[in-house]
């Protein structure tokens, strides 16, 4: 093993550590006391985006109960390599932002389809003249409501009664957000950035709302619970028999690692069978991930894990052949009846104890964990039929609307994220009686 492979788990372990939190977290709060800041933070803000539409929503109330400035930056053009399959994304985001204005108490248009570009562009150098001033958060929501209702003569209505920034000047200053954007350390808009951290979407609200109680912020817990999409209730009617709850995983994404030990016990609890789908990572698929959206995820992953009580953050990156072998393995478990045992087994190597599968120590060790016979285990690393079901994995994953993991899937219902278990539950069970 390379030295650089060596000190990986280690220097993630630091990158995630709660204390490195801590004290990060410390050193700008006394910054800014220092400088005799006013807490504030920056919300990135795109019209044609459903999530910083509910964030748009959101935030007024939540400012306002912590006493927290939120400035306003509108975008509109983001950096297209970011975005691994941007036609699926669109597709999808509308009705997941349905269904979490549904759980939340916000307001969304149902069937809304992802509008046109130049309408996009219309309403947005509409909000630009304004994103400085007090109308903004309504006009905001007047004309996100309007775009995505594919209400023209609404559109057109606001746009004369409010003003409209130039074109030319528009389009310049939305160009030369997006290129900065990338540089300040994030790629997602609907997302808040405070004193050094990201928060995107709804789902992340919880974590910043604990970290301003923290500072003594608020004057009482912070009322609506914006993390409510995260967990399955337990608490609705059982699904039919035979039902069906389909997985999408990757051994190298933490947000399926996350996900996996709940999926089990979420179809434990309502008697479902879970079909976990192996897929390649996104960069064994010929995609890139750039550097800011690694770090992100990473230590994204690390107050998620915090907040389930999953172990996480000493981590040895799996990708390239320590994947593949992970995935030989995958059809040798399942035929032991192993499975459920050989995927927590190495997730949590992979991601909590900094075991390097590419290695067969590692391996070994892993394999064993998950009660498999090593001798027998290692016979398969040299079979590939592992990868004619992963490609199919992956294909039905696309067909079914989504590009990437964790995906869950049962009948016609589709759900991406390991922040959804609310919409995964919803999806397998029949409604709640109103009587």
């Amino acid at each position: 093993m390379s030295l650089q492979r060596r000190l990986m788990p280690y220097l993630a372990r630091l990158l995630t550590s709660p204390g490195r939190e801590r004290w990060r977290r410390r050193l700008l709060e006394a910054r800014r006391r220092l400088r005799r800041r006013p807490h504030e933070a920056t919300f990135y803000f795109r019209l044609d985006d459903p999530y910083s539409l509910l964030m748009a929503q959101a935030l007024p109330a939540f400012g306002e109960h912590f006493g927290l400035r939120i400035t306003p930056r509108v975008m509109l053009y983001l950096d297209g390599n970011l975005y691994p399959d941007p036609d699926r994304l669109r597709a999808l985001a509308p009705g997941d932002a349905a269904a979490l204005a549904e759980l939340h108490g916000l307001t969304f248009p149902e069937h809304a389809t992802p509008p046109d570009p130049a309408l996009s562009l219309a309403a947005t150098r509409c909000l630009l003249k304004h994103e400085g001033d007090e109308r903004f958060w309504s006009l905001a929501h007047a004309l996100g409501q309007a775009l995505w209702s594919g209400d023209q003569e609404r559109l057109t209505a606001l746009a004369r009664d409010h003003g409209q920034q130039p074109e030319d000047q528009a389009r310049l200053a939305l160009e030369a957000r997006r290129d900065q954007f990338l540089g300040d350390g994030h790629y997602l808009t609907g997302t808040l950035h405070y004193q050094g951290e990201w928060y995107w979407s709804l789902e992340r609200l919880d974590h910043l709302a604990r970290r301003l109680e923290a500072l003594g912020l608020g004057g009482g817990p912070w009322p609506l619970d914006y993390g409510a999409a995260k967990r399955a209730r337990l608490d609705r009617p059982r699904p039919p028999e035979g039902t069906r709850l389909a997985f999408y995983f990757s051994f190298r994404s933490p947000y399926s690692y996350l996900a996996l030990e709940r999926a089990f016990a979420l179809a434990d609890h309502y008697g479902v069978t879970l079909e976990v789908r192996p897929v390649l990572p996104m960069v064994m698929r010929g995609l890139t991930v750039p550097r800011a959206k690694r770090l992100y995820i990473v230590t994204d992953a690390a107050r998620e894990a915090r907040l389930h009580g999953v172990p996480f953050g000493k981590i040895c990156d799996p990708v390239g052949v320590g994947v593949e072998r992970c995935m030989a393995l995958w059809p040798f478990a399942e035929k032991e009846g192993r499975l459920r045992e050989w995927l927590l087994s190495a997730a949590r190597g992979i991601w909590s104890q900094g075991v390097d599968v590419a290695g067969d120590a590692g391996l070994a060790k892993l394999a064993r964990d998950a009660g498999l016979d090593w001798n027998r285990a290692r016979r398969w690393l040299g079979d590939d039929q592992w990868r004619e079901r992963a490609e199919a994995n992956r294909q039905a994953m696309l067909d079914a609307g989504s590009w990437g993991v964790p995906t869950f899937q049962t009948g016609d219902a589709l759900v991406w994220g390991q922040d959804r278990f609310a919409l995964v539950e919803r999806a397998l069970t029949p409604p709640l009686s109103s009587g």
